[in-house]
């Protein structure tokens, strides 16, 4: 299917009027770049196209140039933002993710917008669910990608999620007239593991296994409602349990473990925000750690749970001596 303004546009909150958009050349941010574009002139927003070099190969900064005239033609403003660094050898697609994030929020606070906008489709949100699957993830892990979701006090937003890469691919060619963008290479190099994923989906989403976009995705719906309602439940109440730096021990121990967990990862993203993803096996290792009756200290993710002599239990983070 053609994604036009119309249906783009339910996918954008009506309260954002800035923003960002991380564009990379490929296929799916340029049409997220031009449809946002298209929302933005229709409501006299603000728009920048934020292009990453990560220098991670010899053509990355002479392959955005026919971007770049895209983008011109368009009357799109655009930034490009460099990654400096050293040789890197060891996890770069991790490193790499961290670092285009971290000059993308920063670029969004230069110029004062609360908004970036990426281009994460539903085979992104198919893949996600796999590899989360496979590591034993609970419900909120399996919930997988939102469509809004905060990232540190700015606002992530991901109006492409519910189309598919061939819904993007047919934008761009009979709603834009493009069809050269820039291809990765490294979205072949099967040594990553959303790679991995992404090769097997054909094969997972025949007639044998029926594991496509739309089965997987209507699932995702409803672990995303059902994690939605348990985290309603822990904004209702964790102010009785956790309140001033000092978790309630006899309270938290009424909970059902689900809401210990989430407890937890409240705790430690109030003092941490930037720790959005934590292990759900450590969070369970903590409760049973927690509630066991002889508990009375324990380090974790930087922070120092003491059990004290009104039998609650004091955070505060650790004071690491070098």
């Amino acid at each position: 299917m053609l994604i036009d303004s119309n249906t783009f546009k339910q996918y954008i909150p009506e309260n954002f009027n800035s923003f960002v958009v991380g564009l990379s050349g490929g296929a799916d941010s340029l049409c997220l770049t031009l449809l946002m574009n298209e929302y933005i002139q229709t409501n006299n927003y603000k728009l920048v196209a934020c292009i990453v070099d990560h220098k991670l190969r010899a053509e990355s900064s002479t392959e955005i140039l026919p971007i770049i005239a895209i983008l011109q033609n368009n009357n799109i403003e655009y930034k490009v933002l460099v990654w400096e660094h050293d040789k890197i050898d060891t996890k770069i697609e991790v490193q790499a993710r961290q670092a285009r994030y971290n000059l993308l929020y920063q670029f969004c606070k230069s110029i004062s917008s609360n908004c970036l906008c990426t281009a994460h489709h539903a085979l992104d949100q198919w893949e996600t669910f796999f590899m989360r699957l496979s590591r034993g993830s609970g419900i909120r892990g399996l919930a997988s990608i939102n469509t809004i979701s905060d990232f540190k006090d700015i606002k992530l937003l991901r109006p492409l999620l519910h189309f598919t890469p061939q819904d993007i691919k047919d934008t761009l060619k009979y709603r834009f007239n493009i069809t050269e963008y820039v291809k990765d290479s490294m979205n072949y190099d099967t040594k990553f593991e959303r790679v991995k994923w992404r090769q097997s989906y054909e094969e997972l989403s025949n007639n044998k296994y029926n594991l496509s976009i739309k089965n997987i995705n209507q699932s995702i719906d409803r672990i995303q409602r059902a994690n939605d309602f348990i985290d309603s439940i822990l904004k209702g109440n964790i102010n009785q349990i956790y309140s001033n730096s000092y978790l309630n021990l006899k309270l938290f121990k009424t909970q059902h473990i689900e809401m210990q967990i989430r407890i937890l990862r409240y705790i430690v993203t109030t003092f941490f925000p930037e720790k959005q993803i934590i292990s759900y096996s450590l969070l369970e290792r903590m409760v049973y750690a927690i509630i066991d009756n002889n508990f009375t200290a324990v380090n974790f993710c930087n922070l120092v749970f003491k059990r004290d002599k009104t039998k609650n239990i004091k955070v505060y983070i650790e004071n690491r001596r070098k």
